[in-house]
């Protein structure tokens, strides 16, 4: 990217006679190490969507954590029971002391 340096002219020459060396004396090999490319970049400069793929995934996973963690939170400072309600039109109430004649 911006901070690599560029290589030499001698070190230029000396990469390319090596690459030539293996090639002609490891065919295979040199085919698999021109196939590995090492790390490939957008045209943005940011890593490739496989790069960036496990990174997604696991700031997804947190969210679904943190998220359902703070769904159990809640449910556990709801109020378990819930205000007592006027009595109802007709519901039975407690009867009321019957006084002694005198």
């Amino acid at each position: 990217m911006g901070d690599e340096m560029p290589l030499s002219e001698t070190e230029s020459r000396a990469l390319e006679r090596l690459a030539r060396r293996t090639a002609a004396e490891d065919p295979e090999y040199a085919r698999r190490l021109a196939a590995f490319g090492g790390y490939e970049a957008s045209p943005l400069g940011l890593p490739s969507a496989w790069t960036l793929l496990p990174v997604v995934l696991a700031v997804l996973l947190l969210l679904a954590v943190l998220f359902a963690a703070a769904l159990a939170g809640h449910r556990h400072t709801a109020p378990s029971h819930t205000p007592a309600s006027p009595p109802r039109a007709g519901a039975h109430a407690p009867a009321a002391p019957i006084a002694p004649h005198a």
